[in-house]
């Protein structure tokens, strides 16, 4: 039938009704000053901004990593402070310092001039039912396939007081290197105090130059909330623990030096059962992980850090080169996140503030509960690379304890937060002094990276501890190195196993400093597919592709539910435990010829959401990145279209966000609208007819889907909602009513 009076007396019916529509969290105030972007080809996937520095501000820092609710670091700070310094109008400042963050916005200080991503390869095109599919969009600017890196960001930032910095970080997509960026900075004297190319200084030397690194970890990307009430706390790094390695610090054998966190225990400051080191995931929790990850994954058993490679011991010539200074970084300390006059308050017009931020980078910081800076507290200033670290400070460590101990970090019980609340404590690295003559430069190299304990272990591990009803002291057996037998080292209690992954982050620190000192010679597996595209049908989904034929073949992986692959609880058993969704789980569903470019999934079920990547595979049995070929939209069998509008049916309705998963759709949060045309479009009205949403359904097939948001992308409260249906070939029109709960 013909709507259209239908909706104008249905309009002015429904005009005095109230609207039902609620606007889910705050608008994000808009951030374009600085240019944000990816590195995201391997399992450590991060972001560097245009300024040199990430600031808080700009809070995009959800990694588009596969897994949900993971955040590595809040903030990430580069200062570069020199004293008697004559600026372009002349005047002298005993200190001055620019400021790249941490929580001011640095516009005047430092200056972005070049921000590039090349690749190695081509950005594969990746597609779901026509659309590109993607977490956050990365557009590479520029194509070598000569370069080392798989990926690379180049970035120029000029500083106010004349230096410009040049950074070139890196990334592989090997199994072996993935975890980590190697990050290369050349700091050069140009006199170049803005964004223009103009010099404003000439022949002036900057005296007892520093550049450092202030870094917010979030103890080694725990998913927040897993536990009741610590949701804000924990997901901005209150329970981080960070220690230290490196002449005159920790001694735990390795000949580096280098700075680390992870997520600590917070039982006794939180009142729980249950011990917290590894982020056990036992509760329904909040901050875009998944609903019903309460199996007892262990959502953080890794570590985070950065390796010091190779720092200048002396400014030189461009082109010239300068060994290694072993006694760089100076200065390697923790601060606490919530100090304001280091973190909120910096500013290089200010030499009050500048002259306190000096001491900070010379001198580093206090252990008071608050935190603060050496010199100003009465601390000692002769030896900046601070002892004891903030993690054996937690332990009841103090200036006497001895740097070979080996504190019992996985029985750790005090609390991380020291009292300094819930901004938790990170670290800075600071590097000189330097004397930079005019044109002299100085180069620091360091790798960044997060590693632990594998998914398999995580999921196995954790789950065996929760199933023992927190049982501290069971041990637990994991074929880690898998050759089929339990090893004396891997039979471990829960909390022993966590504290492996810092063996695993040194490891990795190797690896990356022996690929930079090898030339960045780390190996890269076959190049991935230049597209890859999913198209759900009627019996079966289609996948074809497009690239180089790899010597091994391909391979395609599906999980079901979510594109993570981390299983949740599909239901509560009879003992009240829950049933692990096993569906979720990404499996090898075929193994195909390299000459091969399409393949027809027909194991699928009607109702199901589907989720794939796809791998090439060398002749070693390494593989291509799953990232460069991961789907994160649902593909699922189509119903044909309808015949009629009567045949069309809305799915659940009305719609219980607390209803029994098995009677929800396999993809959460969503509507289905069955038996529709073609092509159809779908307008959906509040009850005060204010229209929120108009969904396009031009596919030929019977199904679509409303994910119960408006156009503006804000969650819809519940209440009673009106679809208007309309057939695009015959302008046919019908009304159906939805209801939401939640």
């Amino acid at each position: 039938m013909r709507f259209a009076n239908h909706v104008h007396t249905w309009a002015r019916i429904a005009a005095g009704m109230a609207l039902l529509l609620l606007l889910a969290g705050p608008v994000e105030e808009a951030q374009a000053q600085w240019v944000p972007k990816w590195l995201n080809v391997g399992d450590f996937q991060s972001q560097y901004h245009s300024g040199g520095f990430s600031n808080e501000g700009v809070n995009i820092w959800w990694y588009p990593a596969i897994r949900p609710g993971v955040i590595y670091n809040r903030w990430k700070a580069y200062w570069v402070s020199a004293r008697n310094v004559t600026d372009e109008t002349g005047r002298q400042w005993p200190v001055r310092t620019s400021y790249g963050g941490p929580r001011v916005v640095s516009v005047g200080q430092v200056f972005d001039v070049e921000h590039i991503l090349s690749s190695r390869y081509e950005q594969p095109s990746v597609i779901v039912d026509g659309a590109e599919t993607f977490l956050e969009p990365v557009v590479v600017d520029a194509v070598d396939s000569g370069q080392a890196a798989d990926r690379m960001i180049t970035s120029t930032v000029n500083s106010s007081i004349g230096i410009t910095m040049h950074r070139r970080a890196m990334q592989w997509s090997h199994p072996d290197h993935e975890d980590y960026h190697l990050v290369e900075y050349t700091f050069t004297n140009t006199g170049n105090v803005d964004g223009d190319d103009e010099i404003e200084i000439e022949n002036n030397t900057l005296e007892d130059v520093y550049f450092t690194f202030l870094d917010r970890p979030n103890g080694a990307a725990s998913p927040s909330g897993s536990w009741d009430n610590s949701a804000g706390g924990n997901n901005w790094g209150q329970f981080t623990m960070n220690d230290a390695v490196g002449d005159g610090l920790s001694d735990y054998g390795v000949d580096f030096r280098a700075q680390f966190a992870w997520s600590g225990n917070i039982k006794e400051t939180n009142g729980l059962e249950w011990n917290t080191l590894g982020t056990p995931m036992w509760r329904n929790h909040q901050w875009n992980a998944l609903a019903d990850d309460t199996l007892g994954r262990l959502g953080s058993a890794a570590f985070s850090g950065i390796v010091t490679i190779h720092a200048d011991a002396e400014a030189h010539e461009p082109g010239a080169e300068s060994p290694d200074d072993p006694a760089q970084p100076r200065t390697m300390t923790y601060l606490n996140s919530d100090f304001g006059a280091i973190t909120s308050t910096t500013d290089h017009t200010d030499e009050v503030n500048m002259a306190l931020g000096r001491a900070f980078i010379e001198c580093g910081s206090t252990p008071l509960p608050n935190g603060g800076v050496a010199t100003v507290d009465g601390g000692d200033c002769s030896v900046p690379r601070t002892w004891p670290t903030h993690a054996r400070l937690v332990m009841g460590q103090d200036e006497n304890s001895p740097r070979d101990s080996q504190p019992d970090f996985a029985n750790q019980t005090s609390d991380p937060s020291r009292g300094g609340g819930a901004g938790g404590w990170g670290f800075m690295n600071a590097y000189g002094p330097y004397d930079l003559q005019p044109g002299r430069e100085v180069k620091i190299v360091v790798a960044e990276g997060v590693t632990g304990l594998s998914e398999e272990a995580q999921w196995q591990i954790g789950r065996a501890y929760k199933l023992s009803g927190w049982d501290d002291a069971m041990i637990h057996e994991f074929d880690a190195n898998g050759n089929g037998v339990i090893d004396p080292d891997e039979a471990l209690t829960k909390n022993e196993w966590v504290m492996t992954a810092r063996d695993s982050l040194f490891q990795m620190f190797q690896r990356a400093i022996d690929n930079y000192r090898g030339g960045l010679n780390a190996p890269h597996p076959p190049p991935p597919p230049t597209s890859f595209e999913v198209t759900s049908g009627t019996d079966k989904i289609d996948l074809t592709w497009s690239g180089p034929s790899p010597s091994g073949g391909w391979e395609v992986w599906r999980a079901q539910k979510h594109y993570s692959g981390v299983m949740t609880v599909l239901q509560v058993g009879p003992d009240g435990l829950g049933v692990p969704d096993e569906a979720r789980q990404y499996e090898l569903v075929a193994s195909l010829p390299g000459n091969a470019s399409s393949y027809e999934d027909t194991d699928v079920v009607r109702g199901g959401s589907y989720f794939y990547f796809l791998q090439a595979v060398g002749s070693d049995g390494s593989k291509s990145n799953r990232y460069y070929a991961q789907t994160y939209n649902p593909a699922f069998l189509r119903r044909p279209p309808g015949t009629a509008l009567s045949d069309i049916r809305i799915v659940p309705n009305p719609y219980h966000l607390g209803a029994d998963p098995a009677v929800r759709l396999d993809v959460q949060d969503r509507m289905a609208f069955y038996g529709l045309p073609g092509q159809a479009r779908i307008d959906i009205y509040s009850e005060l007819g204010e229209l929120i949403r108009t969904i396009e359904h031009t596919d030929g097939s019977g199904d679509e889907f409303w994910d119960m948001t408006t156009s503006s992308r804000q969650l819809v409260v519940s209440g009673i909602y009106i679809a208007v249906i309309t057939n695009n070939d015959t302008g046919e029109q019908t009304i159906q009513k939805l209801i939401v709960i939640r």
